[in-house]
């Protein structure tokens, strides 16, 4: 019971880090060093399309999605997590959010919505396509190195520890 408790906990932690070292990226390329071709992250446009405003949902959204990864992950390939898999399904759910998630915001597939065409202000402005992409992947090769790296390092200390 206390074995799986940790690797719960462990999970969870490790999902809400990488989703936390991906959002640090997107609030750094928007807010500070204005290279972000989005205003506002994606899940913040995603729910703005839907009629929801507040922040708070969005980083909820963000951090739950991470979350639920992370366990997918762990689950998925048990005790052979690997960086390397991360980063694979990273480069799997960057792939997602090009064909659906991006269409659903209005951003089109791989960028190439009428989002371009939106005043430079408007939620929804995207810049360009090709920044989006770039960076984009950017985040989520952030997020799966991240969340290989944690989950590995984690769950083999306590493989080991349980042995």
């Amino acid at each position: 019971m206390k074995k799986t408790l940790e690797k719960n906990f462990n999970i969870m932690l490790a999902g809400f880090l990488a989703s936390l070292a991906m959002f640090l990226f997107i609030y750094i390329g928007i807010n500070i060093t204005g290279l972000a071709p989005f205003n506002v992250p994606p899940s913040s446009a995603f729910l703005h399309n839907l009629g929801i405003e507040g922040r708070g949902y969005a980083l909820v959204l963000h951090f739950c999605y991470g979350i639920l990864w992370s366990y997918v992950f762990v689950y998925t390939f048990e005790e052979d997590v690997s960086i390397s898999k991360a980063v694979i399904l990273s480069v799997i759910l960057w792939i997602f959010m090009m064909l659906v998630y991006s269409p659903l915001i209005g951003w089109g597939i791989f960028g190439m919505g009428y989002a371009s065409h939106l005043r430079p202000g408007h939620p929804l402005f995207l810049s360009n396509s090709f920044s989006y992409i770039a960076i984009t992947l950017a985040l989520h090769l952030v997020y799966g190195f991240t969340l290989g790296y944690l989950n590995s390092r984690w769950l083999r200390m306590q493989y080991q520890q349980h042995r």
